[in-house]
């Protein structure tokens, strides 16, 4: 009677268990045990109907690998005419077997099937989508007759397949066609605002810059645009100046 007391009645996780318990830490007050009992017996908790902890001796409960429904797909692409590729692969072959590289800690003849089984998965669906997507072609063309109502609302859509029309700036590409584009000016803001003209209005020096403004060290008292824009222009004057008088090339007369 004692040891009841004391005890905490099943099911209930193991303290020191990390992993995720629903509403856990919304109830406060009692201990590890008898919070995550109540909470497994709470049918307003949304928890999986199954225990995380629960008896693994209680059934004979163990993992095939690889799965009989792999085993079947890998021997029926045989059967359809594969000579290369059938259950079980012998360990050895250097062979190349798609989707081999995705499939780790597996026995050669384990990794090889389920490799294969997911690769014809796959070229399976593939199949059957191009399938669909011709029968819907054909449905709209009235080559055939409807089999359900999703069939009738194919052959009833908006839109036709093959789609073919396009944007009409691509129309060019389609039919190799050759478009004239008009010629890209070059940026404006590309131009140096040393080298603008004195009646730009853009010629000015943007606040905050710390690096050296030629003519800007003799002005005071005006905002920075202000004083960029004068400074500016006086650089420019003087290096045209110069440009036409002081280095224009000399020729010589005899």
């Amino acid at each position: 009677m004692a040891l009841d007391l004391v005890s905490i009645a099943q099911p209930h996780y193991i303290p020191g268990y990390t992993g995720h318990c629903p509403e856990y830490k919304y109830r406060i007050g009692d201990t590890y045990g008898s919070t995550t009992h109540k909470i497994l017996l709470d049918p307003s908790v949304q928890h999986s109907e199954r225990l995380v902890l629960s008896d693994r001796t209680a059934d004979d409960y163990q993992i095939f690998r690889p799965p009989q429904t792999d085993i079947d797909v890998v021997n029926a692409r045989f059967r359809n005419g594969d000579p290369v590729y059938k259950h079980p692969m012998i360990p050895g072959y250097e062979g190349f077997l798609p989707r081999l590289n995705g499939h780790f800690g597996q026995r050669y003849t384990v990794a090889a099937t389920e490799a294969l089984s997911e690769y014809e998965r796959a070229q399976l669906h593939q199949r059957a989508a191009r399938n669909q997507l011709e029968r819907v072609v054909d449905l709209q063309a009235g080559k055939g007759q409807p089999w359900d109502l999703a069939d009738r609302f194919s052959a009833t859509a908006e839109f036709k397949l093959p789609l073919v029309a396009v944007r009409p700036e691509c129309a060019g590409i389609l039919r190799d066609l050759p478009m004239d584009e008009p010629k890209l000016s070059p940026p404006s803001h590309s131009i140096s605002p040393y080298f603008m003209d004195n009646e730009d209005s853009r010629k000015y020096i943007k606040k905050g810059f710390t690096g050296h403004v030629p003519y800007g060290f003799q002005r005071f008292g005006e905002s920075s645009k202000k004083l960029t824009n004068s400074a500016l222009c006086d650089f420019s004057s003087n290096y045209r100046r110069r440009q036409s008088t002081e280095w224009a090339p000399v020729n010589v007369v005899k």
